[in-house]
């Protein structure tokens, strides 16, 4: 019988725990990249109205992640507010002047439905992004900009849709810079990243693999630099606990200073379960940097292990990219160890069942 190693190198064994092709989706992201880029100079955007003075997106899972990688992507040269809603309703401040983003992959999600008619009912701008559903309907009769992307994806796995056309939105109406040509030349990397943490390569050589056993029976808590790769370590939580179908909790530094670390001391022998992973940038602040090298420290007499990964790349999109697809697909190697197929979310659909009927 095969070892768990020895699982993850085997072809066959591989496409029988991937029923659904979640590995072959991951292994066309550089495509996703490509055909985003194209979907967002699509989308027809009408002028006038009144200036532009924040940006909300609102979206919930999979569709609001791509807002975070915006946020983290842009920095410093978004000059406006722009904010990430996951909830049903809208904050005060939306108004006339506010740029309001829905992005429901489905075009079914109820809170952000509900994010839409309250951004009519106010009168912003709004640009929606959608495979179809009841959303794309709406936009349609109220002739609503949206860009439309392809159905058929588990929405975790359409960040690419779900992020770059608002970047291209964002981009032509004077928002932000234009960063398709960077976004261009980041593809090169990616199709690197796949190569490196693809099926194909043997976990002697896979870090994605060897994160994956590392990981096996035991929680991962992630930790990324606050504004910065913080929202990589909400990827990663997302993807494991989706995909891996294994919890995953993540913080930010430097706040987990001043609270979660005294919670690392009881109940010891729980605490050797749990696996604290750093995500680190060459750019994260000079302090933070200090910060998570004692905090690793500290943690690490706490715990077998502690693990950091550091980012891979020229440009700040590359430097995503290379730790977004290193979660990926070390959370689909999880799920093939837990002996599970990564694609179904059985219970999230139990739970909107149950909604349904209550409702």
């Amino acid at each position: 019988m095969a070892s768990l190693k020895e699982i993850l190198d085997l072809p066959n064994e591989l496409s029988k725990r991937d029923p659904q092709g979640m590995l072959e989706i991951l292994g066309r992201f550089d495509q996703q990249l490509e055909q985003a880029l194209q979907i967002g100079q699509e989308v027809t955007i009408p002028p006038g109205g009144q200036p532009i003075e924040k940006v909300l997106l609102c979206g919930m899972g999979g569709s609001a992640i791509g807002g975070d990688l915006l946020r983290a992507y842009l920095g410093q040269d978004m000059k406006l507010p722009f904010l990430v809603n996951r909830n049903y309703s809208l904050p005060g401040f939306v108004d006339a002047r506010t740029l309001v983003l829905v992005a429901s992959y489905s075009g079914q999600t109820e809170e952000t439905l509900s994010s839409y008619a309250q951004a009519q009912e106010a009168g912003a701008h709004v640009i929606c992004l959608t495979s179809g559903g009841t959303l794309g309907q709406l936009a349609q009769e109220h002739g609503v900009p949206c860009a439309r992307i392809p159905e058929g994806y588990p929405p975790r796995s359409a960040l690419g849709f779900c992020a770059i056309p608002f970047l291209v939105c964002l981009s032509r109406l004077g928002l932000s810079s234009d960063r398709s040509g960077e976004l261009r030349r980041s593809i090169e990397l990616v199709r690197t990243k796949i190569q490196q943490y693809g099926p194909l390569s043997l976990t002697s050589e896979n870090l994605a693999k060897s994160l994956a056993l590392d990981l096996k029976n035991r929680i991962p808590i992630i930790y990324g630099s606050d504004s910065h790769l913080d929202i990589v370590a909400i990827r990663w939580r997302g993807q494991f606990s989706e995909n891996g179908k294994q919890l995953a909790y993540s913080n930010a530094l430097p706040e987990m200073n001043h609270n979660e670390i005294e919670g690392w001391t009881h109940p010891p022998t729980l605490l050797r379960q749990l696996v604290p992973i750093f995500l680190r940038d060459r750019d994260d602040h000079p302090k933070t940097q200090t910060r998570i090298d004692v905090t690793r420290s500290l943690l690490s007499e706490k715990v077998d292990s502690a693990l950091e990964y550091w980012t891979d790349g020229e440009s700040w999109i590359d430097r995503l990219w290379s730790l977004i697809l290193l979660g990926d697909y070390a959370s689909v190697y999880l799920a093939f160890l837990n002996q599970v197929d990564p694609t179904p979310v059985k219970i999230i659909e139990r739970l909107k069942t149950r909604l349904k009927e209550l409702a």
